[in-house]
């Protein structure tokens, strides 16, 4: 029996050491992250610019995006809103916009041809418009810096890159998107190196809410029609363009702009569950991420449950002084990462002392996102039933 639990004693010591080095590694690598100080517009003649607002249903928050796009320091802006089916006045809201600012433009999606994603779609539609030197493309959930276009163009220019796709500091208020929020952005991180994505030799990427590219670069991959019945549309444009040997960029901007999450608890689980089934995308991965999440955030306080409950009934643990160091340092390791989680999220430190809440919201969702994906279920969003 002994031996039995001492292999076992082992093996958990091994999981910790490897939990140890991997916050080690997340150390390293916010330390070195390349960040891009905001560029304040100069007297250099700026390439014209096309920005890019897919919008559903946003009547109440569609002006936040718009107007910090009516801020940026970046001559030659030309807004291109398209409203893709909205049935809550997002309309009216960007007429409201449009009356007082030439340069916004609104087209309007009146329906969805079967087989094909709502937001591909809707931009795919806007092709033939586009006229500028670069395109941005813009979530109408974001409230962007007014310096933000002007330092992504010109990291573009500078580095010769075709692509840049950025992340911002989430906007979160409420309890569980708090707690949750940070978790999911390193789970995500966790299968997306932010240094492999911009690295030629690794075929995989992740896209996001704000991606700047140049036009030709657009067009020679066929724009968004290579991806009108893709679920995860932003992330495949990426993926195939550095198949096409273009150059890519992806870099941590918190500085640059911010992004709203959810809200309700509801909405959070359905938009993660929807994220976690275009990126996570296989039920293996799904498995290895609830038990990794499990095992970060719930087993060292098992574990020293279990200990203390023993300790006090009076039996006799093997290794006992090695099970409780183990445990600790795990639960130290595990507090430590959390910290580091949140504080790159730009979140309040001490709510990471919740991890195992979050962890306990992502493992749900991850089995959810399981479920849909076994009975190949469809997913509901803003309106819109898509196939998993």
């Amino acid at each position: 029996m002994n031996y039995f639990i001492g292999a076992i004693l082992v093996l958990y010591a091994a999981g910790v050491l490897s939990l140890v080095w991997n916050l080690l590694s997340s150390l390293h690598l916010i330390t070195r992250q390349r960040a891009l100080p905001p560029v304040p517009r100069d007297t250099r003649e700026w390439p014209s610019l096309d920005v890019i607002v897919p919008v559903k249903d946003e009547a109440d928050n569609i002006g936040v995006v718009l107007h910090s796009l009516l801020a940026q320091d970046y001559p030659n802006l030309r807004i291109l809103v398209v409203n893709d089916r909205s049935t809550d006045g997002t309309a009216d809201a960007v007429q409201a916009i449009q009356d007082e600012h030439p340069n916004v433009e609104r087209f309007d999606i009146k329906e969805l041809p079967e087989g094909y994603y709502g937001k591909p779609h809707a931009v795919h539609c806007l092709r033939n418009e586009l006229r500028g030197d670069y395109i941005a493309f813009v979530d109408s959930d974001l409230d962007l810096d007014p310096a933000c276009l002007p330092t992504l163009v010109d990291h573009l220019d500078r580095n010769r890159f075709d692509w840049v796709a950025v992340m911002g500091k989430p906007k979160v208020a409420r309890f569980w998107e708090r707690v949750s929020v940070p978790l999911f952005g390193a789970v995500i991180f966790a299968w997306y190196d932010p240094r492999k994505i911009s690295d030629p030799k690794w075929p995989n990427a992740i896209g996001s809410g704000l991606m700047v590219c140049r036009r030709d670069a657009y067009e020679a991959i066929d724009g968004h029609r290579c991806v009108i019945d893709i679920y995860d549309e932003d992330s495949e444009l990426v993926r195939i363009a550095k198949r096409a040997g273009q150059k890519i960029s992806f870099v941590l901007t918190p500085e640059l702009f911010t992004q709203r999450h959810y809200g309700t608890l509801d909405r959070t689980i359905r938009g993660m569950t929807r994220t976690f089934v275009g990126g996570i995308k296989t039920l293996p991965r799904l498995l290895f991420t609830a038990n990794a999440l499990h095992f970060i955030s719930h087993m060292p306080f098992i574990i020293m449950i279990m200990l203390a409950v023993a300790t006090l009934s009076g039996a006799t643990i093997p290794f006992a002084p090695w099970w409780w160091a183990a445990a600790i340092t795990h639960l130290a390791t595990s507090t430590g990462l959390a910290l580091l989680v949140f504080h790159t999220a730009g979140r309040d430190r001490h709510l990471a002392l919740l991890h195992p809440l979050g962890s306990a919201l992502l493992i749900f969702i991850c089995y959810r996102a399981i479920r849909h994906l076994s009975r190949g279920e469809a997913i509901a969003w803003r309106g819109t039933q898509y196939s998993s």
